[in-house]
């Protein structure tokens, strides 16, 4: 009996990230060993975009661990789009003040810290064709390889 309460648990949570009717694209790739190189982007590829008049709400979302030692972390984010164009972003988001405290927007619990990159990577934004896009994103800090990084993962929304 006490091996259907995770089972349980972990259907009602599935349950609850599906039915956002707003999500278009959602996925997550581990770091392996928590070591992100540079020379190792993450590549989310769409499924095929039809409404260009929808407006899109873009989200980087990543996970450290407590011994992550930036206060800040910057990602180049490339775009292709379906006839290969390429759209290539520098973004920057800050987990800790200056003072080493873990923001407010920052949640987590144990050893493992979480961030939705807020304000969105990309806000209301049209897709200007439709098809498949891909968005790369590489960790682009002064590191050639960035520790302590758990996972990275990418979301895509109706905005509303």
């Amino acid at each position: 009996m006490k091996s259907a309460y995770p089972l349980a648990f972990a259907f009602l949570l599935l349950m609850l990230v599906s039915c956002d009717p707003g999500l278009v694209y959602t996925e997550s790739y581990p770091v392996p060993n928590q070591q992100w190189k540079r020379s190792e982007p993450f590549v989310f590829t769409t499924d095929s975009i039809a409404d260009v008049q929808q407006g899109y709400n873009a989200f980087i979302d990543y996970r450290v661990n407590l011994d992550y030692k930036y206060r800040n972390i910057y990602f180049f984010v490339t775009i292709e789009m379906p006839d290969k164009q390429m759209i290539r972003d520098t973004v920057q988001d800050e987990l800790m003040d200056a003072e080493g405290n873990w923001k407010d927007d920052v949640s987590g619990f144990g050893t493992i810290k979480e961030k939705e990159f807020m304000p969105q990577y990309r806000k209301n934004f049209r897709f200007p064709k439709p098809g498949v896009y891909k968005f790369k994103i590489e960790q682009g800090m002064t590191d050639e390889t960035l520790g302590e990084m758990v996972d990275v993962g990418f979301k895509l929304r109706k905005a509303e």
